[in-house]
């Protein structure tokens, strides 16, 4: 009898770290990071300081209860633990463990996170790196964390191939990213820590059937992928990670247990308005993304609290859905409209302005296939009753943003499908540089691309549209594109995921356009659907039209599938 009981206690236990497993990551985390506001240089003192601030200052009762120490927690002496083989805490900096601190930030109702790295060091700011990975080590070090009453840890990406200072950071595409990171996972599994963030910063993996992002392929082995490369000071880091998020909110293979993480948030930290750090939480928030705070929390202004614990923007977050808001349209330059649908029935929306100035900003319920709403700005908390007849507006300073949640919705009637007929890029006229290539991905009727668009040479393509009787001048085309080119922080390149185009209608004035990074492999990721307005057209019934594709600048524009009339 006695052994029954231990049998059906054992079960239990398991059938109980199964629910757990299976429930973490739900939602997205929230909580507190120190690698923002410390680096790589926290301590005990500062990390005293952090946990009861963040608690004080209202954070857990906003919903943030997760508290991690990224790197420079560990022994910088080369050296593991000698009974246990696992990594040994910095004695200098936190001369009574870590131990103390989990058990204070437990008791003020925090949840305790680690953080570590897939290689045989540590990420750090000094470089070479002295501190060890955990690479061939997992199960020693998941058992350690767990000793602490770890529940979440925080996977790095340095040091893979050895200790030289040039090995840190690889961002070369890789073959082993799945063996390595389930190392890991597998060892927190068999220990019961039920999450982790696999932070190989969105460098494809070189999987047997071509590149892959981490959308792809970190499912079942994480609860959580970096989406990007690291943010860092000023809002053309945001606007690089804003980028890399339009072509993963697209597939679809995010959500629940799954979620893509934008990294951490520079609210309270330089470099950026107040305004330009509200619509980064804004977007991190419609995004899905976890969101930790990263600043000296006991030095946050008044008004960067109210962005970091706006609960409208927390709640769409945590939204039991899970679904991250998707670029609906952008006008380059101009602004970005996302929405995403949330677990009720209402849909989140998200109006952003790219022209860097203060200006009123508009949402038309039309653009949405919506008829009428009731519309709560949730800056403001103000509620409006719109229909699509009148555009809701609100002013805004540069960089700002309408973040909405839409209720009531009355959507419009359906309609039949748009006919949408499609021109192959390479039944076009190329010039210069241009060029066709294979393109397994691209549509059934060609298998083909047009690629070297732009660049030194101004490779030039030229497509005859079809012959549609355009009732405006102005009309929106459906782009089917490539763009693999991904943008890291601290490369001194400068750039933000998006490559430019120049589009001339029927010979008229070019007009500049952003088309976002659409995935990693240049044979296969087409980013299909794209919608760009355009000015220019001929109307009438028998009305020819062309448009020209090109470069802006010396850049290369994207390469291209086909393009789109919706007649």
């Amino acid at each position: 009898m006695a052994l029954i009981r231990q049998i059906v206690l054992v079960l239990t236990c398991a059938a109980l770290h199964h629910v757990v497993a299976q429930s973490f990551g739900a939602t997205p985390l929230l909580g507190y990071n120190s690698y923002n506001q410390l680096a790589c240089s926290p301590n005990e003192a500062t990390m005293t300081k952090a946990i009861n601030s963040f608690v004080d200052r209202g954070f857990l009762a906003a919903g943030y209860d997760y508290f991690s120490i990224d790197c420079g927690w560990s022994a910088r002496d080369g050296q593991r633990n000698a009974t246990t083989g696992a990594l040994r805490v910095d004695p200098n900096r936190f001369p009574n463990g870590l131990q103390p601190l989990s058990n204070l930030a437990r008791s003020r109702g925090l949840r305790w996170t680690m953080y570590s790295d897939a290689g045989v060091r540590m990420c750090d700011t000094q470089t070479p790196s002295p501190v060890l990975g955990s690479l061939g080590h997992e199960q020693a070090d998941a058992e350690f964390f767990k000793s602490m009453g770890t529940e979440y840890v925080k996977y790095d990406n340095c040091y893979i191939d050895g200790p030289t200072s040039a090995q840190n950071a690889p961002k070369d595409p890789r073959s082993d990213f799945p063996s390595r990171f389930s190392a890991m996972w597998n060892a927190l599994q068999r220990v019961g820590i039920p999450g982790m963030l696999i932070c190989q910063w969105g460098t494809p993996y070189s999987s047997p059937n071509g590149l892959q992002g981490p959308n792809q392929w970190t499912r079942g082995i994480s609860t959580s992928f970096r989406l990007s490369d690291d943010i860092a000071q000023g809002w053309n880091n945001v606007y690089r990670i804003y980028n890399e998020a339009v072509h993963i909110a697209k597939s679809g293979l995010i959500g629940p247990g799954h979620f893509a993480d934008a990294d951490l948030l520079e609210v309270g930290n330089p470099g950026m308005t107040l305004t330009e750090q509200a619509t980064h939480f804004a977007a991190w928030a419609m995004l899905k993304s976890s969101l930790f705070v990263s600043t000296d929390v006991n030095a946050l202004s008044n008004d960067a609290l109210t962005i970091l614990q706006n609960r409208d923007l927390i709640a769409i977050n945590q939204d039991s859905l899970g679904q991250p808001i998707r670029l609906v349209q952008r006008w380059t330059s101009d602004r970005d409209l996302w929405a995403g649908q949330l677990s009720n029935g209402d849909l989140a929306v998200l109006v952003t302005d790219l022209s860097n100035t203060a200006r009123t900003l508009s949402l038309s319920l039309s653009s949405l296939n919506i008829t009428s709403a009731t519309i709560r700005n949730l800056w403001t908390g103000s509620t409006t009753q719109a229909t699509a007849s009148t555009p809701y507006t609100s002013s805004i300073t540069a960089h700002g943003s309408l973040p909405l949640r839409l209720s009531s919705i009355v959507r419009s009637s359906p309609s039949p499908s748009p006919r949408i007929t499609y021109t192959p890029a390479s039944s076009g006229t190329l010039s210069r540089s241009a060029s066709l290539a294979s393109c397994s991905g691209c549509s059934a009727a060609s298998k083909q691309k047009v690629g070297n668009l732009g660049g030194p040479s101004n490779g030039t393509l030229t497509l005859s549209l079809p012959n549609t009787a355009f009732s405006s001048s102005t009309q929106t085309l459906l782009f089917d594109y490539i763009n693999c080119e991904v943008a890291f922080s601290f490369d001194g390149k400068g750039l933000v995921n998006e490559r430019l185009a120049s589009v001339s209608v029927n010979g008229g004035p070019p007009k500049t356009v952003s088309f976002p990074l659409g995935g990693y492999n240049w044979d296969r990721d087409v980013y299909a659907g794209y919608r760009v307005e355009l000015q220019g057209f001929r109307t009438g019934a028998g009305a020819a039209n062309s448009i020209t594709v090109f470069g802006s600048g010396s850049g290369y524009a994207p390469d291209l599938d086909r393009v789109g009339v919706v007649a």
